[in-house]
């Protein structure tokens, strides 16, 4: 880790991330398409962009920062509003937004149990210290954060993304907790607002259930993407692999890791 002996410039946006999350890559590559002039910091790189975070009282990246004013940027439209531009949003519909995000769900329950049991506590990218393990129940706690949150009994969802598990360390046990998940899912959506019109109170603001709901889906679907091409790294020939088509109409990040 370096530490950067520059007063930050209270006028320049300044993006903190790291590497291998799903929502770190999508802002990154938004505020470069909108063609946004920006600091990149990584957080496990830079000290004192991470002594900031701590300062701050700030827990968890994704965050933009310009002088004294944060953003938390898990809603791309608040991400393009903080920045001064506009971003043209075309949202598949709630329903099929749920059956996209049980599909990407099911599949990683598929290639969970092709994960090699000797390979579980490797790391993936050496860049960030999430094993084979960590992410694959990861894949299932977005959608747990996701029901906590809009039912109301928590305003934070990252009390479920950023947990460690430390129960789970086979993929007997994975597979177990994941289909579980996945039960919980379906009856969740059975009993939400199907229109997705419904307002949330999260720690990003109050968020409409059709703006969460994209988000969890392509969340997962990344962190599932991500699931496979470890799989396709290690040398295995992947049954049931993501189909392309399921990413269509997702705003899913272009790059896997960085």
């Amino acid at each position: 880790m370096t530490k950067s002996l520059q007063t930050p410039d209270a006028s320049r946006f300044r993006f903190f991330w790291q590497p291998g999350c799903s929502s770190c890559v999508r802002v990154k590559e938004l505020l470069a398409e909108m063609e946004v002039d920006f600091d990149s910091i990584n957080i496990l790189d830079d000290e004192e962009g991470f002594e900031e975070l701590n300062r701050r009282h700030i827990r968890a990246v994704p965050v933009l920062i310009k002088g004294d004013e944060i953003l938390f940027t898990q809603s791309l439209e608040d991400v393009a509003k903080f920045v001064g531009k506009t971003r043209e949003v075309h949202r598949l519909p709630p329903a099929e937004l749920y059956e996209r995000w049980q599909y990407f769900l099911d599949t990683a329950l598929g290639l969970i149990a092709q994960i090699p049991p000797e390979r579980l506590q490797e790391f993936p990218i050496t860049k960030r210290p999430r094993t084979v393990c960590n992410l694959a129940y990861h894949i299932f706690q977005v959608p747990e954060g996701v029901m906590a949150m809009t039912e109301g009994r928590t305003l934070d969802s990252r009390d479920y993304d950023n947990a460690i598990y430390d129960h789970l360390t086979t993929v007997d046990e994975i597979l177990a907790f994941g289909q579980g998940v996945v039960e919980q899912h379906r009856q969740w959506w059975a009993r939400s607002d199907q229109t997705g019109q419904k307002r949330i109170a999260t720690y990003y603001g109050d968020q409409p259930l059709h703006q969460i709901l994209e988000r969890g889906t392509w969340h997962s679907a990344q962190h599932t993407r991500q699931l496979n091409h470890v799989l396709d790294e290690f040398g295995l020939a992947v049954k049931n692999p993501i189909e392309l088509k399921a990413y269509e109409g997702l705003p899913m990040p272009k790059a896997i890791w960085a």
